[in-house]
């Protein structure tokens, strides 16, 4: 909305245009002059649709990524992989420990105990 300008007005004659689909029907819904102000317009679509956010992949979500039973080795590495890709400045080595935490396979585990690794290449590998 910052394209308008900073006129409450223009921002809130224009703002309709931004909206789609349950925005939109929200926005039609609100009273006539029931909002003064673009700050109000905004605090008011925020309180309806603050929890449609996608939340931020952090490495306690990463942590908790672990091998489900059933599930391939394989799997599950591509599963982990694609989660790590969202969480931000996540580094070598939580994301090794991330990864060897959630590993179920007995057989990995004792291999992984009997050759200690530090990085992500060397556990993948």
């Amino acid at each position: 909305m910052t394209l308008y300008g900073r006129l409450d007005v223009v921002s809130c004659r224009a703002f309709p245009a931004s909206l789609k689909g349950a925005a939109t029907s929200w926005f039609s819904r609100l009273k006539t002059r029931s909002i003064s102000t673009f700050a109000e317009l905004c605090e008011q679509f925020v309180a309806r649709f603050q929890s449609n956010v996608k939340q931020k992949k952090t490495t306690v979500n990463l942590l908790n990524v672990i091998q489900n039973p059933g599930e391939s080795l394989r799997e599950y590495v591509t599963r982990f992989m694609k989660e790590s890709l969202e969480v931000r400045d996540l580094d070598d080595q939580t994301q090794h420990a991330a990864l060897a935490r959630g590993i179920r396979d007995l057989d990995l585990i004792k291999d992984l105990a009997q050759h200690e690794t530090r990085t992500m290449k060397e556990i993948l590998e």
